[in-house]
């Protein structure tokens, strides 16, 4: 088990590395997918990455023990990491219980994206403002909430992008997360 130092931040570890592992799993779901295979596994490999996803939201925002995450004391941006997390857990949750037979309305699945998107923009700019992560890891997590925020307008029919934004989105995640996880003080 990793050992949590004054140079490794747990949010760090267990938000920047639950950020990468869920979008990189979520990213081969959407790769095998687009390669015409894959059926249950693509199914379990985007409910797993939704669900590490919907789980590095809290953990950016509180850090392990429930300290000061990505988004230092900031309530505001404890709130967006928050509502991230819930909207990537909702994600990842419709279709499991859909596989024990519960049904859920699918317009969870928009309310979903809607956290995703607003958590991810207040969460990059409490990110940016309070400084606790540096380089690019300080201001890249807007890149995968401005695409967060198109793939809600494409959610609600607003705008039509193809299918590569879904995958788009996911990169930048797996980007996020990496950059996140392989911050320094």
């Amino acid at each position: 088990m990793a050992r949590v130092t004054k140079n490794s931040a747990n949010w760090r570890l267990f938000g920047g590395g639950g950020m990468l592992l869920g979008a990189l799993l979520w990213l081969i779901a959407l790769l095998v997918e687009g390669a015409g295979s894959g059926g249950e596994l693509t199914s379990w490999l985007t409910i797993i990455g939704f669900l590490l996803l919907g789980a590095s939201g809290f953990f950016l925002a509180f850090g392990q023990t429930g300290s000061n995450g990505v988004v230092g004391g900031s309530v505001l941006g404890k709130i967006g990491f928050v509502a991230f997390g819930i909207g990537f857990l909702l994600l990842g949750l419709v279709p499991l219980l859909g596989v024990f037979g519960v049904s859920l309305p699918g317009e969870l699945r928009t309310i979903g994206v809607v956290l995703i998107a607003v958590g991810a923009i207040v969460g990059a700019i409490i990110t940016y403002q309070k400084g606790v992560a540096r380089g690019l890891s300080r201001w890249f997590f807007f890149v995968p909430a401005i695409l967060s925020v198109l793939w809600l307008a494409t959610t609600l029919g607003w705008i039509s992008i193809g299918a590569i934004l879904a995958t788009i989105v996911a990169a930048a995640y797996a980007i996020a997360g990496l950059l996140f996880l392989l911050n320094r003080r």
